[in-house]
């Protein structure tokens, strides 16, 4: 049986992610779908971090990868479904402040939302959980351009 579309485009988009944090974090050392022993409803689990940035000193950087297309959500499943992604970077986080470890937790999804105001409340939402939120499409156009003005410099 083939693998459905929007799991290989999920798939894809991880890969994406994690390659470009391999090849271009500039502190720290990032491990990918690195594991963490866990419980969930009191049932022991591993959990799988998309991307754990550890050696920054006395703190570390967690990072969940989604590949959600907001504008296709139903406005009435919006904040249900960032509350699972925000749920779920919260179980990671509190494992290591419980362990005397501070962190740095993040969201990465592949673009914007073209809804109107749509972003906002995404970003809204997460900051207030304080999950810093990253559009991938965006940073990476953001860091061509600094690369390419860089080397305009020579």
């Amino acid at each position: 049986m083939p693998e459905p579309e929007i799991l290989r485009r999920g798939k894809a988009f991880h890969k994406l992610v994690q390659d470009e944090w391999l090849t271009d974090t500039k502190d720290g050392t990032p491990c990918p779908e690195f594991t963490i022993p866990g419980e969930i409803a009191g049932v022991a689990r591993r959990s799988r971090l998309d991307i754990l940035v550890n050696e920054l000193g006395d703190f570390v950087s967690i990072v969940e990868i989604k590949s959600t297309d907001w504008d296709t959500i139903k406005p009435k499943n919006r904040i249900k479904l960032l509350g699972s992604h925000r749920r779920q970077l919260w179980r990671y986080i509190d494992q290591y402040v419980d362990s005397g470890i501070n962190v740095s937790p993040g969201m990465i999804y592949p673009s914007p939302p073209r809804t109107d105001g749509l972003r906002n409340i995404i970003e809204d939402y997460l900051n207030d959980w304080a999950i810093q939120v990253v559009w991938f499409h965006e940073s990476m156009e953001s860091s061509n351009a600094w690369h390419r003005a860089r080397a305009s410099r020579g």
